[in-house]
């Protein structure tokens, strides 16, 4: 069973999915996973490969969602990206993002997108 900071985790990658897919992307997986590494999102658009990190905050957050994208989970995603990349289209630009979604209320909530995060 899911704990509320999951259920608000696992909320915000649906909803960023539906984001990305509202602006033209196609979302080629979720939550893919290479040993320890996770990618939430692989989406692709105009020939470029989008790594999306989803950060997600309840109301009354301290500090920015993006702001936990440290230098450890930035490796992380490098490394699941690698194999990605080869996966899926080896021969398009890799790009990695940021989806914040923030929450102001249960139904009220904004999704920041940050192209090209780190």
């Amino acid at each position: 069973m899911l704990n509320e900071k999951q259920k608000t985790g696992l909320w915000g990658e649906v909803l960023a999915v539906r984001y990305l897919r509202d602006r033209g992307y196609l979302i080629l997986n979720t939550n893919f996973r290479v040993g320890r590494a996770e990618i939430d999102i692989i989406a692709q658009k105009d020939g470029v490969l989008s790594i999306v990190e989803v950060k997600t905050r309840a109301p009354g957050a301290l500090l920015p969602p993006a702001e936990n994208v440290d230098w450890e989970k930035q490796e992380n995603l490098r490394f699941a990206a690698s194999v990605a990349h080869r996966l899926y289209d080896e021969t398009a630009p890799l790009r990695f993002d940021i989806a914040e979604v923030l929450f102001e209320s249960p139904t009220k909530y904004t999704v920041n997108f940050i192209p090209n995060a780190f």
